[in-house]
């Protein structure tokens, strides 16, 4: 706030007047400074949401994604590739395989919700690593929502 030594009518030296021009300088720099932010904000990640008509069983044509499930099997963890089982160590060659048959570079990774996360991101980087372009994660549904096949 200014104070200006106008004398006025009213007989007093003193009169206060709210300068503005600062507080339009300050609005402005903030208006710039937004329209500058916004574009670059990041918008979230790149999703591809599955279509009504790839909702056919798992291995039906060549365009359907590899399906791969985890399981725990006591100790040990077992992997399926496509309904056959496979050890841990013919995982890699098996996804080579099977991702080189498609015209769809996909996986779909199914695993059972006790193991822990390390295994599944192996699957991951095994998988990245064969080839895929794409992985899915199958989560489980909402309990006490139908499930529709």
């Amino acid at each position: 706030m200014a104070f200006s030594t106008n004398v006025s009518s009213t007989g007093s030296g003193l009169s206060s007047e709210i300068n503005v021009t600062p507080l339009i300088d300050v609005l402005l720099v903030t208006l710039i400074i937004f329209m500058v932010i916004v574009p670059v904000a990041p918008h979230g990640l790149g999703a591809s949401i599955p279509s009504t008509d790839s909702a056919r069983a798992v291995g039906e044509d060549e365009d359907s994604p590899v399906f791969i499930q985890i399981e725990r099997g006591g100790s040990s963890v077992r992997f399926v590739v496509d309904g056959v089982s496979v050890e841990n160590a013919e995982l890699s060659p098996r996804l080579v395989s099977a991702l080189s048959q498609r015209s769809r570079r996909q996986i779909l990774l199914k695993a059972d919700p006790v193991l822990d996360f390390g295994v599944i991101a192996k699957v991951i980087d095994v998988g990245q690593a064969a080839g895929a372009e794409g992985v899915g994660l199958i989560t489980p549904g909402l309990p006490g929502s139908a499930q529709q096949r």
